[in-house]
């Protein structure tokens, strides 16, 4: 799907923000989506066209989790928005081979029982509220352990 500079999750939001508009009366949908559409560059026209032929081409399972996603992204405060598009725009910077290193360990921290990740989470918190030298000398050591084989660990 063509994003023009957007990510491709923004744009499926922006579609699930289009479909919302389909829970407007039919005079109100109408008229501000005729609206909105006049207000539009042609760059923009082109671009919403092929959103929304994308949208339309979406199982009706997958527009009804991007309207769950969208209506989730409503009730984010301001902050919670702006941490997700810096985490977003961080990921985007990474490198094909760091993005899917990141990926691996994702489905990997998704297989861990709940418990297993619960403690990790304590464990991090723990970690953020360390003074900052103390953080750092703590993540050099772990990664010191990282390096070392299996027989040096033990």
């Amino acid at each position: 799907m063509a994003t023009d500079g957007i990510g491709r999750r923004e744009a499926l939001a922006r579609l699930a923000a289009l479909g919302a508009g389909a829970l407007l009366a039919p005079a109100a949908r109408a008229e501000s989506l005729r609206e909105r559409w006049e207000r539009l560059t042609p760059e923009q026209k082109a671009r919403a066209l092929r959103n929304y032929r994308r949208w339309k081409s979406l199982s009706p399972e997958e527009r009804e989790r991007l309207r769950r996603r969208y209506e989730r992204w409503k009730r984010l405060t301001p902050e919670q928005k702006a941490f997700i598009r810096r985490n977003f725009d961080r990921i985007r910077a990474l490198s094909p081979e760091e993005r899917r290193a990141l990926a691996q360990r994702l489905r990997r921290w998704q297989t861990l029982p709940p418990e297993r990740r619960e403690e990790y989470r304590r464990r991090l918190e723990r970690l953020m509220r360390m003074p900052p030298a103390e953080r750092r000398r703590t993540l050099d050591q772990l990664r010191r352990w990282r390096d070392l084989t299996p027989r040096q660990r033990d």
